[in-house]
């Protein structure tokens, strides 16, 4: 029995292909990272983890690309094909993907306020009857000093608050 080592020419062909192909999905997640960008705006930190991880997952995939289609061989243009795969996305089908996918999670974001916020207002008038009921106790608990007069040691028999020495053994 002999194992083949090499790749033909149109095996490399069909799996450049199917490189290419790889990059279309790729594009998609990255245009769900754009539009989740777009609706909840954040700081440069978070973008540059989304976008470490972004790569992991481009590089995750291309890994499970190698072993699943080229015998675990990884080559160059695997990384190339996708890479060409995901610029074609973005050119032709992606413009339109980012504002169908902005719509679909603008709209479902309204759902969800419009759902929430009965639970909002709830939790408002709950919070507003406790505060009317309780909150003298934050106010008399944030002076200090309206505990001052009370002696420890006549209330828990505490001895360091004894002004007198303590009894030595």
């Amino acid at each position: 029995m002999e194992l083949e080592t090499f790749f033909t020419v149109p095996e490399q062909t069909r799996l450049l292909f199917c490189a290419v192909f790889l990059g279309i999905p790729l594009g998609l997640c990255f245009d769900v990272l754009r539009v989740l960008r777009m609706l909840l705006p954040h700081g440069k930190l978070a973008v540059a983890l989304e976008d470490t991880a972004f790569l992991l997952v481009w590089g995750g995939a291309l890994l499970c690309f190698a072993g699943i289609f080229a015998r675990g061989e990884m080559r160059a243009y695997y990384a190339l094909g996708s890479t060409l795969g995901f610029l074609l996305y973005r050119c032709t089908i992606g413009t339109v993907t980012v504002r169908v996918l902005h719509r679909i999670f603008g709209v479902s974001g309204r759902v969800l306020r419009w759902l929430t916020t009965p639970l909002f207002h709830g939790v408002v008038r709950i919070y507003g009857v406790l505060k009317e009921k309780f909150g003298h106790f934050a106010k008399v608990s944030g002076k200090v000093h309206f505990f001052w007069h009370l002696p420890l040691i006549v209330i828990r028999k505490v001895l360091y608050n004894n002004k007198r020495k303590t009894v030595k053994r």
